[in-house]
């Protein structure tokens, strides 16, 4: 289905879009009609659904037509003025009409004409763009998802000119604010700024990723042009941008380097804007463990601790602050006694022995599974 077919369909946006339009442009009263005649957009809202003999015989004819005082009289629906059909390629699509003395109006006939066409024409290219971008998008999901083979995908890359073999890491980037819309020029704005001193094929995926498929390069140099990418992005479009990046390998089994960028994605953030799969270490079993294991886990280690706000709190720095005491107490501005005693307690609650390796591991194990949990509620 062509760009300008796909218009066809979405004729009522379309219309409302040209009213619009022309109404910024001039200080009239302006109808669009359908390929029968029937007053689809208007400036004057009452009109919408009337039907309008003169835009009809202006449609049949393919001609435009001065709506005089004499035919106002004769056909129905009419006020005076100017209407023309509006033709793309030889497809006729409705009937432009401006209301007012012909005598001023019809001047602004044919700059009205030129102007519809253009913003038709654009909406087309801007539909044939966006129907690109979603073929290339489809055949990348395709890769990295195995829905097809991989000398069947070999033969589509062709349509796209791509190299294949070229490619053989993912890095997907997290998107951070959602209220604005990735939009093609948006994304072909975005892509702008990588510089592709790295070869990189960019995709949209949904509204909150974009997948980049990378050659393979080393972590250092790889991370430098990323940080400057995320940058650049947010210096242009305000958008922030937080990245997860998979490990290199063959392009045929490129899906393993999506699966481990999208997990590492997971875990970028404000202080850690880049995270490199081969850097997760207990990431992996938060990730690898069911919801349900964890969930058991928690309670079995945790008990009644998770629900006594300040325990966890005192718990969250003693764990940040490598067991220290003092050094813990201090953070949290309270004497050591204090902090002595609220260990004791997390201690009973738990039956663990805080003083045994063993049992501080489970700690701190649950500990660090429940603070997923909340930050992942918190979403």
């Amino acid at each position: 289905m062509t760009a300008l077919e796909n218009i066809l369909l979405q004729t009522d946006q379309l219309y409302n879009s040209i009213v619009q339009e022309m109404n910024r442009l001039i200080n009239e009263e302006v109808i669009v009609t359908d390929q029968q005649g029937f007053i689809v957009a208007s400036t004057d809202a009452k009109r919408i659904g009337n039907y309008h003999e003169g835009a009809s015989i202006a449609m049949q004819h393919q001609e435009k037509m001065i709506m005089s005082k004499e035919l106002t009289e004769k056909l129905y629906g009419v006020r005076e003025g100017v209407v023309f059909p509006i033709i793309i390629n030889k497809i006729p699509l409705g009937v432009l009409g401006i209301t007012g003395d012909p005598m001023i109006v019809e001047p602004y006939a044919r700059l009205v004409q030129k102007v519809t066409e253009l913003f038709i024409q654009d909406t087309v290219m801007r539909m044939n763009q966006e129907s690109k971008a979603r073929d290339l998008e489809f055949f990348v999901f395709d890769w990295l998802n195995h829905t097809s083979s991989y000398p069947s995908l070999m033969e589509r890359s062709k349509f796209f000119h791509i190299d294949m073999e070229a490619y053989k890491q993912v890095v997907v980037l997290k998107r951070e604010e959602l209220q604005t819309g990735l939009s093609y020029h948006r994304f072909e704005k975005l892509k702008s700024t990588w510089d592709y001193s790295i070869e990189a094929l960019f995709v949209r995926w949904g509204q909150d990723r974009i997948v980049m498929l990378i050659e393979p390069v080393n972590e250092s140099r790889l991370e430098h042009h990323l940080l400057r990418f995320m940058d650049s992005v947010y210096d242009e479009l305000g958008e922030r941008l937080y990245a997860g990046v998979g490990n290199v390998t063959e392009s045929e089994q490129l899906s393993n380097s999506f699966s481990q960028a999208v997990k590492s994605s997971e875990h970028a953030n404000e202080n850690d804007p880049i995270v490199f799969e081969m850097d997760l270490r207990f990431e992996m079993l938060e990730h690898e463990i069911s919801a349900e294991t964890k969930e058991k886990f928690m309670k079995r280690t945790l008990k009644e601790l998770s629900k006594e706000q300040e325990l966890m709190k005192t718990l969250a720095s003693w764990f940040s602050h490598d067991l220290q005491t003092q050094v813990t107490a201090n953070a949290l501005h309270i004497h050591k006694n204090t902090l002595h005693y609220r260990l004791n307690r997390i201690a009973e609650i738990t039956h663990l022995n805080l003083k045994n390796i063993n049992d501080v591991m489970l700690l701190y194990i649950a500990f660090r599974f429940h603070t997923y949990a909340v930050i992942y509620s918190e979403k």
